[in-house]
């Protein structure tokens, strides 16, 4: 491989001479794969031509000509990481980084873009037209508390994803990256999972389902509960969010099969509500939830600071009682369904669904990993959305691709 060769159809950059390429068909798969390669963009302008990306002793940068150059810098004192196998791979994956997610085609979801302000603003409005929540969101912003406003909004990650994991390999690589300016919640902390849990023991005892004229639990309820109790007496990283977090790409391989293989058990049972009752139950469903959500930590630090948050399971934390304000909206949750069209669906069959579907959240995080804390905040390889697009490429004055690769040890022009 020269120095000047251009690549027409497929680029290949050979870093250290011949190990470890980068490929990409497109610019938008470029993109990724310098953030792969543990770059970060600090200019990223398509419609200008102007592109650089540095850092781990690489250099990306637009040439004259429409040109891409791609340079290895060696670094005297340490080789450079490469740590592009810490991602997940795949389209879906690719878009994460132009906070773009894929929703789950078989729950009939889009496409939402949340890696701006701008962008959670507009999909929150697809969710809730009536502005509330999002209002709710726009509040929340303020320097002692943003980005977390996005608290409670934030479960869109794992409520509207796939799953991303290369099963077919059994990787367990489950890194992905951050779509959002901030993407932790109630379903990935502890306090969240043992407060749902204790909750839905509540739940299945509560007096509709003990007194008379008893009432049958729903079947599914039941079977959440199960599995929570089999994952967690085997698995301690199931509520430990410290232990999951400290195994990033090394999670035991049965672990993340037990939760893959809950979260297919539940998205199988939402594939037969769609069918019974409608292609749109899932997504409206989903959304009664978010619109809900975003209340949560405003409330939860309100009964902090009034002292009558609850004190429950040795968890005196805002997070545990946020938990708690999830199950409170509970039958507001109903409302918002009925509200949507779902009059002919019984009440207990939308507490079910969502029963079914928090946990189903739960089973997503634990099979997927995303940097957190003030790292997150401050992750900076997210993209414009406005910028991802299937087969971009830079054009030379001969309308004709033209990426050129440079060697190891190589001159290169300047910008």
């Amino acid at each position: 491989m020269t120095a000047s060769q251009a690549i027409r159809s497929n680029t290949i950059v050979m870093l250290n001479n011949d190990t470890t390429p980068l490929e990409a068909s497109n610019l938008t798969e470029l993109a990724a794969e310098a953030i792969r390669h543990g770059m970060t963009w600090t200019v990223f302008r398509p419609e200008h031509g102007v592109f650089l990306a540095e850092g781990n002793g690489h250099v990306l940068r637009r040439v004259p000509q429409a040109s891409l150059i791609f340079e290895y810098i060696p670094d005297p004192c340490s080789r450079p990481k490469i740590p592009d196998s810490l991602y997940v791979r795949g389209t879906a994956v690719d878009k994460l980084f132009f906070g773009i997610l894929q929703g789950q085609r078989s729950l009939n979801l889009k496409e939402y873009r949340i890696g701006t302000t701008a962008d959670v603003y507009n999909t929150m409005h697809l969710f809730d037209p009536t502005g509330t929540a999002t209002k709710k969101i726009r509040d929340n912003r303020h320097p002692s508390f943003a980005p977390k406003c996005l608290f409670g909004f934030s479960d869109i990650i794992p409520l509207a994803l796939p799953t991303l994991r290369e099963t077919l390999c059994n990787s367990t690589v489950i890194r992905l990256p951050v779509p959002a300016e901030y993407t932790t919640g109630l379903l990935t902390h502890k306090e969240g999972f043992v407060l749902f849990s204790h909750r839905l023991d509540e739940f299945i005892r509560s007096s509709q389902y003990t007194e008379s004229p008893r009432l049958p639990v729903p079947p599914m309820v039941l079977q959440v509960q199960h599995m929570y109790r089999c994952i967690q007496q085997d698995y301690p990283e199931w509520e430990d969010e410290v232990l999951a977090n400290s195994q990033i790409n090394n999670r035991s391989p049965d672990f993340l099969y037990a939760c893959e293989s809950a979260w297919r058990g539940c998205t199988d049972y939402f594939h037969g509500l769609i069918s019974e009752n409608g292609e749109y139950f899932y997504r409206d469903l989903m959304a009664a939830h978010l619109k809900n959500a975003v209340n949560w930590w405003h409330q939860a630090w309100n009964r902090m600071r009034e002292g009558t948050a609850r004190d429950n399971y040795g968890l005196r934390d805002y997070i545990a009682e946020g938990m708690h304000l999830y199950w409170d909206y509970l039958e507001l949750v109903v409302e918002e369904m009925r509200e949507r069209g779902w009059m002919d669906v019984r009440g207990e069959t939308i507490r079910e669904a969502w029963v079914v579907m928090i946990f189903r959240g739960f089973c997503w995080w634990r099979s997927h990993w995303m940097m957190e804390g003030q790292e997150m905040c401050e992750a900076p390889s997210r993209l414009p959305s406005q910028y991802y697009a299937e087969g971009i490429w830079t054009k030379n004055g001969d309308g004709e691709d033209d990426f050129v690769v440079v060697e190891k040890g190589k001159a290169s022009p300047g910008l």
